[in-house]
């Protein structure tokens, strides 16, 4: 038959007090019958009910008169009042007042300590108070009478030295007098006392006066009635008056304006409350265990009035029982059980409203279903059995073949206003005589600092008197509430083992929950086979002593991912180089940086969110975003410089968020990591360079060409054959050298790097073209001219500068250590380097466009020419010309720096030096033959139809001429008869042009077609 299954949780709280009447119910079958009270009526009466019971609470410490009150069952160590049901007043003028105290109805275990008006006093074994005000010290008076026939007697007391007498008085009371005697000690003894005459000894002792006295009786079945009341009391307390079943005290006042100033004092007592048995030991024995508690109550015939109690039953109490049993030091030092409870409740409470504090005592949950009673302490409990999707029962199939479906309830959040990250409590303070007392709220900063404010409940422990342990419950309601996912699913009978509070796991593919937590708080079965629980997502986190708190709690919720928790991507590495080089649609080649990341699983940036790149250009530049698609790993972005020095950031989008910021990573743009390719196919055509490349490296900057006299292949010491870069094959020179020489070139790209080989041709270029030669200056016919001071290793032999003589191993140092592999590593004989330079050459003649060209015969090896400005030309004019100022201020500072010479230069008019060097070597150096030619540039200019007179006709033209060489002319057809042309070139610049017939003489109205060349 279906079963109702109802439970109470102690974490649960209204009202400002944890309570477990909250009852969440899975009913399976309709309630059938009627109601005494509606829904309203029962609430209210419940409400009222909670408040006289909590009303009773902080009544624990009052001395209610009365002869009808509700009886209290006590359990645990309390503090407590009670009720007065028996007062009167005896003596002469009744000054001794009496009244009984009701603590508990039933035994106790002991009482501990006795309170007057809340000062905790001392009680002697006579039941006299011996703290003051209610007791003080004093000299007080006794006599002691000395037996028949004897001489000495033993005081009750120390004696005060010097106050003992004696006296005797006569048969029949008439006449007395003093006696001798002598103390020792408490030894008395007299002398001489009369025959018949008794004899009484008179002392003082130090005492106490006490005005209260108190004893009590701790309630056991059939006890005896106080024997002090018996005798105080004649006919009035009697034998019979035993109290049986109930714990009570006996207070007696006498009156004392100093002990008593304002009346008889509130009378409470620390006691140990009622026995209750241990079923782990089989002994029935005070206790403060929760769990041995909820048992008591149960089984109280005022409470739960079990009669007794099922194998499985007793099993979870144990267990629970076990668990409070443990030991803790919530103070360091201190140890103590991890959970104790203590509280008085009054008979007529509600039995659940009992085991709800009680639970609430041990931060855990109980529950009475199917007619069994289910506990749980506050500790975490390994799950017992895994469910997963196989499990599952939510498709049902009937015979008819139907289906049917059982529905699936998720919550996975807890509402705002049921959040709380702050507890106020109150207990019965150990600390505090047990006194109903708020402690320091327990804050969780950290869940505080993620609710942007203190969300405080207060909450009401009645059966913890312990700070420590309030604390940890209160930690354990804080966790709990930060996990609060809750799930209703339909199962097959493989869960119908299962019970209230047992821990699972659940797996289920659907949700992504892969062996997760969860606590079962509701069963229901239903007459198809199903078990519908309800589980509450838990972890062990949750019951730990000490543990944080995460706002979004412990347990993983991997299944129900908030779209507004998304991470950043895992930034795996970031490229730059040749292979990330950009060509765009212009041509222009421009550096790429590369950024991959980890591929993201989160399907809410997978499926249309977004990665967004950051990067920015240290020291001061600013960030740039690049956005990327969200199932991209990678993105690539160019605009930054080579060797530029960047920081770069990754973050995700969604719709609905964006993430934190990943870690920055810094990186170093680099536009190539390697040099580009060598040049292959060098070839030389006249003044023509080509060549080709084995490949097109896409940031190639040119081609850069240098060369060296001879076969010398130094590409650091060769000179350039041109101003830049070359961008194009093929290429023709502008100057170039004559004779033989190593052509060398490389290949250079954007980020300056060059091929690692030259590419190389050695050849004779032959002389230089010459064509108009304008200066030219033989060296070697004016004997060798040369610059004091800056010549070395060389004297003239034959007319010709040559090396001296060197007995060296080795040459100079800018030589290579060893020649070609034919060489010998010695030499029988070497000659020295030698170095030429020639004295100052002033150019005055160059024209715009003139070539200076230097020819050279050499012998020996590894020949270099240099050549310097060494000072002003003609273009500045005499040197007397005021704008330079007097003569003792040059206008040059000295010569410029030596620079190679590459065989052809452009003129000016400037002066030059010139230095040939020639290496050491066991070829001796020889300057032969060294001419420099300025050669003036081909001039060449076209005056179409050019009309000529008879007279002649001075041709006219706009270049700037020195010298014009030749002049044609192509008559036009034309009716003049003009058949010759004549060229008169008496002024050299001025040429003048007449057309003759054919008879030779000079025609008009004829044109002409002009070609002048010079230079």
């Amino acid at each position: 038959m279906p079963q109702a299954i109802a439970y109470g949780l102690a974490a649960v709280f209204t009202g400002g007090t944890i309570t477990a009447a909250v009852t969440f119910a899975a009913y399976a079958i309709s309630i059938v019958g009627t109601l005494a009270l509606s829904s309203y009526q029962k609430r209210k009466a419940e409400r009222v009910a909670r408040a006289q019971f909590d009303a009773a609470q902080v009544d624990r410490l009052a001395n209610v008169p009365g002869t009808v009150v509700q009886r209290e069952l006590v359990l645990g160590r309390v503090r407590k009042g009670g009720h007065v049901f028996f007062k009167t007043s005896v003596g002469q003028y009744k000054e001794l007042f009496i009244m009984c105290i009701a603590v508990a109805e039933h035994e106790i275990d002991g009482i501990e300590q006795v309170y007057l008006n809340d000062q905790p006093v001392d009680i002697n074994s006579g039941g006299q108070v011996t703290t003051a005000p209610y007791g003080r010290a004093a000299t007080l008076s006794a006599d002691k009478d000395v037996p028949f026939g004897m001489l000495t007697v033993t005081l009750d007391y120390d004696p005060v030295p010097g106050s003992v007498s004696a006296s005797e008085v006569a048969p029949g009371g008439v006449g007395s007098h003093a006696l001798d005697c002598t103390v020792s000690g408490r030894v008395v003894t007299i002398k001489e006392p009369l025959p018949g005459w008794t004899a009484r000894v008179h002392y003082q002792y130090s005492g106490f006066n006490s005005f209260v006295n108190i004893r009590w009786h701790l309630g056991a079945p059939g006890q005896q009635a106080d024997p002090a009341l018996v005798a105080m009391l004649p006919g009035v307390w009697t034998p019979d008056h035993r109290v049986s079943g109930v714990a009570y005290l006996v207070c007696q006042f006498a009156y004392n304006d100093t002990a008593l100033p304002s009346g008889i004092p509130t009378v409470t007592v620390q006691l140990r409350g009622a026995k209750v048995l241990d079923t782990r030991t089989g002994l029935t024995e005070f206790s403060e265990n929760p769990a041995l508690l909820m048992r008591h109550v149960l089984q109280h015939p005022q409470f739960g009035k079990r009669t007794g109690f099922t194998p499985a039953e007793d099993t979870r109490i144990i267990a629970a029982a076990n668990a409070c049993d443990d030991t803790i030091d919530y103070i360091p030092g201190t140890v103590v059980r991890l959970y104790r409870g203590a509280s008085v409740f009054p008979f007529g409470t509600a039995t659940r409203d009992v085991l709800d504090d009680l639970a609430q005592a041990m931060g855990g949950e109980w529950a009475y279903a199917a007619g069994e009673f289910f506990v749980r302490a506050g500790v975490y409990q390994l799950p017992v059995m895994s469910l997963t999707d196989r499990d599952l029962a939510v498709v049902q199939r009937s015979n008819d073949g139907s289906e049917s479906q059982s529905g699936i309830t998720i919550s996975p959040h807890q509402p705002r206003n049921e959040k709380f990250n702050t507890v106020a409590i109150r207990i019965w303070d150990q600390a505090a005589n047990y006194v109903e007392t708020p402690i320091t709220p327990f804050r969780a900063d950290a869940l505080v600092a993620a609710d942007g404010a203190e969300l405080s409940q207060e909450v009401t422990m009645p059966a913890v008197f312990y700070a420590g342990q309030a604390y940890h419950i209160a930690g354990i309601m804080l966790r709990d509430s930060r996990d609060p996912l809750t799930v209703s699913l339909p199962f097959k009978m493989s869960a119908y083992p299962l019970e209230l509070f047992d821990g699972v796991t659940l797996t289920l593919a659907r949700y992504g929950w892969v062996n997760k937590e969860f606590r079962v708080m509701a069963r229901t079965f239903s007459p198809e086979g199903l078990v519908q629980l309800t589980l509450k997502e838990t972890t062990a986190a949750i019951f730990t002593w000490g543990a944080g708190f995460l706002p979004g709690g412990y347990a993983p919720n991997t299944g129900l991912p908030k779209p507004w928790d998304i991470n950043p991507p895992t930034l795996l590495s970031i490229s730059s180089g040749e292979g990330e080089l950009v060509i765009q649609s212009d041509g222009t080649i421009v550096n790429g940086v590369r950024v991959t990341w980890a591929p993201i699983a989160d399907q809410s940036i997978v499926q249309g969110g977004q990665v967004e790149l950051q990067y920015r250009v240290l020291p001061d530049g600013g960030w740039i975003s690049v956005l990327a698609p969200g199932e991209a790993t990678e993105v690539k972005f160019t605009g930054v410089e080579d060797l530029a020095l960047i920081l770069v950031r990754l973050r995700t989008r969604n719709s609905l968020a964006v993430s934190d910021w990943g870690q920055q990573v810094q990186h170093q743009v680099i536009g190539k990591t390697e040099p580009p390719p060598n040049i292959e196919n060098l070839t030389v055509s006249g003044s023509v360079l080509s060549w080709t490349m084995p490949r097109r490296v896409p940031d190639l900057a040119g081609f850069v060409f240098r060369f060296q006299y001879g076969n010398n292949t130094d590409w650091n010491s060769a000179a350039l054959l041109h101003n830049g870069l070359i961008t194009e094959s093929p290429y023709d020179l502008v100057t170039r050298p004559g004779g033989v020489v190593t052509i060398m070139g490389k290949a250079q790209d954007t980020s300056g790097n060059q091929s690692a080989a030259t590419a190389n041709i050695v050849m004779n270029l032959g002389d230089p073209p010459i064509a108009n030669i304008i200066e030219q200056w033989d060296f070697d016919a004016l004997g060798w001219p040369a610059q004091p001071g800056e010549q070395s290793g060389w004297t003239l032999v034959g007319g010709k500068p040559s090396a001296d003589a060197l007995d060296s191993l080795y040459g100079t140092d800018d030589q290579s250590f060893y020649g070609a592999d034919l060489d010998p590593f010695y030499d029988i004989g070497a000659y020295g380097q030698m170095v030429y330079v020639t004295t100052e050459i002033s150019i005055s003649s160059a024209l715009a466009g003139s070539i200076m060209t230097l020819n050279t015969q050499t012998q020996g090896t590894d020949l270099h020419i240099d050549f310097r400005l060494s000072g002003p030309g003609s273009l500045y004019g005499a040197d007397n010309d005021p704008m330079y100022g007097p003569d003792a201020d040059p206008f040059y500072d000295g010569p410029g720096a030596w620079q190679p010479w590459p065989g052809q230069l452009i003129a000016a008019n400037e002066v030059y030096q010139f230095r040939v060097t020639i290496g050491a070597g066991v070829d001796r150096g020889i300057l032969e033959e060294m001419v420099l030619t300025i050669d003036a540039p081909d001039l060449e200019e076209e005056i179409p139809d050019l009309a000529v007179s008879s007279g002649g006709t001075t041709i006219p033209y706009t270049k700037n001429f020195t010298s014009i060489k030749t002049v044609q002319a192509t008559i036009q057809a034309n009716g003049s008869g003009a058949r010759t042309p004549e060229i008169t070139k008496t002024l050299p610049l001025a040429p003048v042009i007449r057309l003759l017939n054919a008879a030779g003489v000079a025609v008009s109205g004829a044109t002409a077609d002009i070609t002048l060349k010079g230079y």
